[in-house]
């Protein structure tokens, strides 16, 4: 073999072994940038898990030291279900919103103080009065029963300068596997002064005032 035909041979022995050494380094740096982007790409997917990690449900399996949110829609007089929404009759004033209240171990109820809060009409709720808890003699159902003081804006037509009285009195629901508590079925009543025995919502006799308790609206509970 002449010495030219060796010089051509190293010649391409050398070529092919930088073109080996081309495709060799393009390979490492294309798996650089492979497990570059799956760190990245593991990094957004831990961002996201723990941007939107569901929070454990709050939930009660005693009415004792728990606390609620109270959403309300109520009138401020009482009011006839089936007419409500009837144009034909005059329209109470509804008011809506949102308080949260603690039901302590020792029976109080008390406010929470929350920016969350919220009531549309200018509502203001005062003193919330103990709760207590009784077995209805109507369907042998628990029920949770506490009452508060609200008063009205100026601008309703039942406007006292005094707090008018609220009842708030709901079914105590209980999961049978998981013994979680529900307050989703709560009734608001007003006690009203009445001349002869009705058949609405109760009868209040003290002192020898005859008194009813009126439907003026509902609510419901959830823990917080």
């Amino acid at each position: 073999m002449s010495t030219s035909s060796r010089r051509t041979i190293l010649c391409m022995a050398e070529e092919e072994k930088n073109d080996l050494l081309d495709k060799a380094k393009r390979l490492r740096q294309e798996a650089e940038e492979l497990e570059s982007n799956l760190r990245s790409k593991r990094g957004d997917s831990k961002n996201i898990k723990e941007e939107f990690e569901i929070t454990p449900k709050k939930m009660y399996k005693d009415i004792k030291n728990s606390e609620w949110q109270l959403s309300y829609r109520f009138a401020s007089d009482a009011i006839n279900r089936d007419k409500e929404d009837d144009s034909s009759s005059s329209k109470p004033v509804i008011y809506s919103g949102k308080v949260k209240i603690q039901l302590s171990e020792d029976g109080y109820t008390n406010v929470i103080p929350d920016g969350d809060s919220s009531s549309e009409g200018k509502l203001k709720f005062g003193k919330f009065w103990g709760w207590d808890e009784e077995i209805s003699r109507e369907d042998d159902e628990k029920y949770l029963l506490f009452s508060a003081d609200v008063m009205l804006p100026s601008s309703d037509p039942n406007f006292s300068k005094k707090p008018t009285r609220f009842y708030f009195q709901t079914r105590i629901e209980k999961d049978r596997r998981s013994g979680e508590i529900f307050l989703d079925d709560g009734t608001v009543t007003l006690k009203k002064d009445i001349e002869p025995p009705g058949g609405f919502w109760g009868i209040f006799n003290a002192g020898g005032i005859l008194a009813q308790f009126r439907y003026c609206g509902e609510f419901i509970m959830k823990p917080v």
